[in-house]
């Protein structure tokens, strides 16, 4: 994610939904850019087959559904006009399809959007927090996508955490995290749980001084040799503590120094960790995934997955450009 000129909000006019409206036009504030308004309009293929077969003089291609896709265009403009600011407003666009992920990414793929914003939940949301679409929107996305949940607008953002194991995979999502950062003006948290079966040790009550000392060690250097691979983001550690630095980031013509902190916590179930932490202490989560393999075989297993259907707070999704291709 280098840049958001262009943002598409898929909608189906709920609520939820309209959340997005509001946190894609005041990202745009800070970004600047355009924001497009997408809404699908589900087949109706057995109608479709039944009028053909009993021979009705009329057609839904030619003449019901031009007409559903005219007032469904009218529709989203009013909710551009509405909701968008007139810098940030763009296009409405109103497609048929008959699963409404498969027809968002396919347009978003083919004009190349710098990132999805979608409300976490729809009109048929349930006791998940990021409802289906959104879900299938966010494992099969080659674009970063932001479920959009909560309250927090970006301009609030004062934290933004990113849950890694500090494996090179779930670092990737710091870059991203950084662009956010630097442009919001806040920090980031990279935050580790160490679950109790585990073997790392993490809670200064229940470990030594020199094993904490050799893990924060082990952290730094973790980071150290990650970001030395990337000329464009230098790391300087504060007073030789492990545990805090500062991000300088060069991107085109401009230069953030965002700080860093680095938490770690024991617990019996890493996801619980991560989203009790962040509805205290953070307005944004960054994440990498695989994508087409689900989100199962990610950094810790089924914790990314599990992150994304409960965080309370809007969560980006990134995927490394390594993962393109993979169980494609």
């Amino acid at each position: 994610m280098k840049k958001l000129n262009r943002i598409l909000v898929p909608t189906d006019f709920s609520e939820e939904s309209r959340k997005a409206y509001s946190y894609a036009n005041s990202l745009l504030n800070v970004f600047g850019g355009k924001v497009d308004i997408i809404n699908v309009i589900p087949t109706i293929r057995y109608l479709h087959e039944s009028m053909k077969k009993v021979g009705y003089p009329f057609s839904l291609d030619q003449d019901v559904y031009p007409h559903i896709v005219e007032d469904t265009e009218d529709r989203i403009k009013e909710e551009l006009d509405k909701y968008i600011h007139e810098d940030h407003r763009g296009e409405a666009v109103a497609k048929i399809g008959r699963k409404a992920y498969e027809t968002i990414l396919e347009w978003a793929h083919q004009q190349k959007y710098d990132l999805i914003a979608m409300g976490a939940q729809g009109l048929h949301a349930d006791h998940i927090i990021r409802g289906h679409v959104t879900e299938k929107v966010i494992r099969y996305s080659k674009i970063p996508v932001l479920s959009v949940s909560g309250n927090v607008m970006p301009e609030s953002t004062g934290n933004i955490l990113v849950p890694t194991d500090f494996s090179d995979f779930s670092l990737k999502a710091v870059l991203p995290a950084a662009i956010m950062a630097g442009r919001l003006k806040s920090e980031i948290t990279l935050f580790h749980v160490s679950e109790l079966h585990g073997s790392e040790p993490t809670d200064q009550e229940d470990v030594s001084p020199d094993a904490m000392r050799e893990f924060r060690d082990k952290v730094a250097n973790k980071v150290r040799a990650f970001f030395a691979e990337r000329p464009k983001a230098k790391v300087k550690f504060e007073n030789g503590a492990s545990d805090k630095f500062t991000l300088h980031l060069e991107r085109d013509d401009e230069q953030y120094q965002i700080p860093v902190k680095v938490e770690q916590v024991r617990g019996i179930s890493a996801h619980y960790e991560i989203v009790d932490y962040a509805e205290e202490h953070a307005d944004m989560i960054v994440i990498a995934t695989h994508g087409r393999s689900g989100l199962l075989h990610i950094f810790m297993g089924s914790t990314t997955e599990k992150v994304i259907q409960w965080a309370k707070i809007p969560v980006l999704t990134t995927r490394p450009k390594e993962a393109h291709g993979k169980h494609e």
